[in-house]
Order: structure tokens, then C-alpha cells, then sequence
């Protein structure tokens, strides 16, 4: 009997050790924050879970999946916040937020330049989708499309900008497509407007799409740090018809830049912008146009190459079945076999990470909270009437004074 324990506790403890190992290997996604008036960020990154800290915080805050309100998620993973935070990182800027330690997450009211005001706030999607948790909590899977939004909340559609040659049907959007020089190159604008909170699907898919009228399909220009305008007013923009489609002809060779929006006779937009579709176009002759941009890439964190280092060299010991001398000043890297089920992470910015954590966190069987709390709760619960309408609440009693400030997350299901 003894040893039959043994064995089980043994076995048990080695399976989660390489569940852990399998976890700790950087996932490949994708992530667009859409900012004020500019693309902030867009492109694939390999990002994991890790602690961050947001700019008014005064300590890291744990941000890889595991969270005490949500006993769903056993092993640490990439989450919407951190592969934000490791993108944002990789072009020199930064993120706000306030921390709600009753739900371990940040309520995100800035990334880069963009700061939450009057109501306008982030709010963020995975695979066409609000989640039903928070950033922090929310675990990723390899090909999922992360959007964060500026003013989310303004029942303005979501596009989508697409190369009608691809035939899109689902996985991750193209990012570049080829058309021919002086010939019309067909593309398609989707709109997903989205009103609940939902669990997202394993995927990006078209299903839950429909065709965008109306959509200005513009040149983009990039800046220096990589921030994206589209270029609405340039004699190059073409108008979507009442199938979302539209033809851009190409008069020179090279790498041409599109996305698409929709402006109001005010200026401003009606619409979240699409993502970037980069189009070569060969010279005459030619077969392609080189390297694809830098954007189009997948891009690795600081961060994260350092654990890459770490895991490889790792391997490397392991493979030579004794330990290799390590240089002078530098601590011992622990073997891939003795990696525990919980990996913690210095931030971006504070060099070699920590050695892993051997404890594993404690997760009681609580329901989940609302991503974002965007509903007011009256002061008067039993007699309030509370009701959703579209991405907003609103209530009949005690309306809030002004200035307003951001409420609390809520738990589900209260």
C-alpha cells in the first residue's frame, strides 16, 4: 500500500511538472490595439504569462491565467494583458490601469498615449469576441487574434478587411496578400458587431460577420514607432458597395499598406478600424516584392527571448546528462525536469527573471467576473431596475454624478 502511494505521488508530480514545461513554452498570437486615432499595434508576437505592472502601480501584479476567482485554468498561459504588455513593450511604450485585488486584474484606462476619458474606455475582444473574464484571467491559444479597442463601448461595428482571393472562412487573417500591377485587386470589409460578453470561440472565424457598406478603404501610414493612420482623405481610398466589396488599383510596384474605416461627415470614425493588410505588388516580370514588412513578422518580447535563452540552454544540460559550467558570477539555470507548475516572471524591464516559484495557487471554486465593468449599480438594489441595452447598462434610480468614475468589476452571476 505504501508503495503504491508512492508511486501515485510520484506519477502525479511528474505529470504536472510536464503539464508546466508545456505551458512555459512562448505562444505565437496575434495582437491590434486599436487607439484613439491611430493603430497602436498590430502583428504577431510570441508572448506567455507573466507578471506586469501597470505605470501607476506600485508592485507587479501576477497576469498569467491563474486567478482565484477562476479554478478553470490549471497551468499558467498567455493572457490578452500580458501579450498586450509585451507587445507595447517591443515599441517603447507603456500601460495604466487600476487593480482590483478582490478579482486579481487590472480595469486596463490606458495603453501608450491613449488614455480612458468621458466615458470612452478599452475594452477587448479575442477572436471577434468580448471575453466574459478579465485580461489578466483569460488564457490564449496559439493563433488567437487579440483586440483592444478604444471608445468599445459606442455600438460601433468591428471590421475586418480581407482579400476576396483568400476565401476566407476562419484562422488567423491574412496579412499579406499579392495583386498585379495596374490591375484591380479585389478586397472585402466585414463587420462584427458584437453586443455580448461571451466565452470566444477556439478561433478566429468569419461566422458572426456580415458585409460593411460604406467602408473607406485607405493607404496607411506609418510612423517611425509604428503607429497607423489610415489616410481617409487620399485620392487612393476606395468605398465599399452593399456586398463589402471594393477595388483598388495599384500604379506601382512595391509593398502597399490598406485598412479600412468609416468617417461620419464630422470626421470622425463610425466604425473600429480593420486590421492592416500589407498587398505586393511585383514589378512587371517579377514574382514578389522581398521581405514582407517588419510588422508581419512575429516579433519577440524582450522578455520572452530571455526565457527562450533559458529553456534552451536548459535543454541543452539535459541532453549533455550533467549540468555545464556556468560563467563566472552567473547562477545555476535549473534543468527543464525541475520546472514547477507555477512559472513566475520578472517585468519587461527588470532584466533576468526570477528563479520559478515552487508553490502552487490556491484556486477556491468562485464564479467568474465580468471582463470590464461597464454596468452602474443603483444604490437601492432590491427595488432598482437594472437592464442591459447593447455593451451598456443602465439603471432607473440614483443616477450617477458627474464627473464620472469607473465602477467595480463585478462577479458573474451576481
Amino acid at each position: 500500500m505504501r508503495t503504491s502511494i508512492a508511486t501515485l505521488t510520484i506519477t502525479t508530480l511528474i505529470t504536472a511538472l510536464v503539464a508546466s514545461n508545456a505551458q512555459a513554452a512562448p505562444t505565437q498570437v496575434n495582437v491590434r490595439i486599436e487607439g484613439r486615432s491611430e493603430t497602436l499595434f498590430e502583428g504577431p508576437i510570441l508572448t506567455e504569462g507573466h507578471d506586469v505592472q501597470a505605470s501607476s502601480d506600485t508592485q507587479e501584479r501576477s497576469c498569467d491565467g491563474i486567478n482565484p476567482n477562476d479554478p478553470e485554468n490549471t497551468t499558467p498561459g498567455p493572457t490578452p494583458t500580458a501579450a498586450s504588455v509585451d507587445a507595447m513593450s517591443l515599441i517603447g511604450e507603456t500601460f495604466d490601469g487600476q487593480w482590483y485585488g478582490g478579482y486579481d486584474d487590472y480595469f486596463i484606462t490606458r495603453w501608450g498615449p491613449d488614455q480612458e476619458e468621458q466615458g470612452m474606455s478599452w475594452g477587448i475582444l479575442v477572436n471577434n469576441v468580448f471575453t466574459d473574464v478579465g485580461g489578466c484571467q483569460y488564457e490564449l491559444r496559439t493563433g488567437d487574434e487579440v483586440l483592444w479597442a478604444y471608445n468599445a463601448f459606442e455600438h460601433r461595428p468591428f471590421l475586418a478587411l480581407l482579400p476576396v482571393a483568400a476565401g476566407y472562412t476562419s484562422g488567423t487573417r491574412p496579412l499579406t496578400a499579392t495583386a498585379e500591377l495596374g490591375k484591380p485587386f479585389e478586397v472585402e470589409v466585414l463587420d462584427y458587431d458584437d453586443e455580448e460578453e461571451d466565452v470566444p470561440p477556439a478561433a478566429p472565424a468569419r461566422t458572426g460577420s456580415s458585409p460593411y457598406e460604406g467602408a473607406e478603404v485607405s493607404p496607411v501610414q506609418t510612423s517611425v514607432k509604428g503607429f497607423e493612420k489610415v489616410e481617409t482623405t487620399s485620392p487612393e481610398t476606395v468605398t465599399t458597395n452593399a456586398d463589402g466589396k471594393a477595388s483598388i488599383t495599384f500604379t506601382t510596384p512595391g509593398w502597399h499598406r490598406i485598412k479600412a474605416t468609416a468617417v461620419n461627415t464630422g470626421g470622425e470614425e463610425d466604425a473600429i478600424r480593420s486590421n492592416r493588410l500589407d498587398v505586393c505588388v511585383p514589378e512587371a516580370g517579377a514574382s514578389g516584392c522581398g521581405e514582407p514588412p517588419a510588422e508581419d513578422q512575429v516579433r519577440i518580447p524582450p522578455h520572452t527571448a530571455e526565457e527562450a535563452k533559458r529553456e534552451e540552454e536548459a535543454k541543452r544540460k539535459e541532453e549533455q546528462g550533467k549540468p555545464s559550467p556556468e560563467p563566472e558570477g552567473k547562477s545555476e539555470v535549473p534543468p527543464a525536469t525541475t520546472t514547477p507548475s507555477v512559472l513566475t516572471t520578472a517585468p519587461l524591464s527588470g532584466g533576468v527573471s526570477p528563479e520559478p516559484s515552487l508553490s502552487t495557487p490556491k484556486k477556491p471554486t468562485i464564479a467568474k467576473r465580468h471582463n470590464q465593468a461597464r454596468c452602474v449599480h443603483a444604490h437601492e438594489r432590491r427595488t432598482a431596475s437594472h437592464h442591459r441595452v447593447g455593451r451598456k447598462c443602465k439603471t432607473t434610480v440614483s443616477p450617477r454624478p458627474k464627473p464620472k468614475r469607473h465602477p467595480r468589476p463585478r462577479r458573474r452571476g451576481r
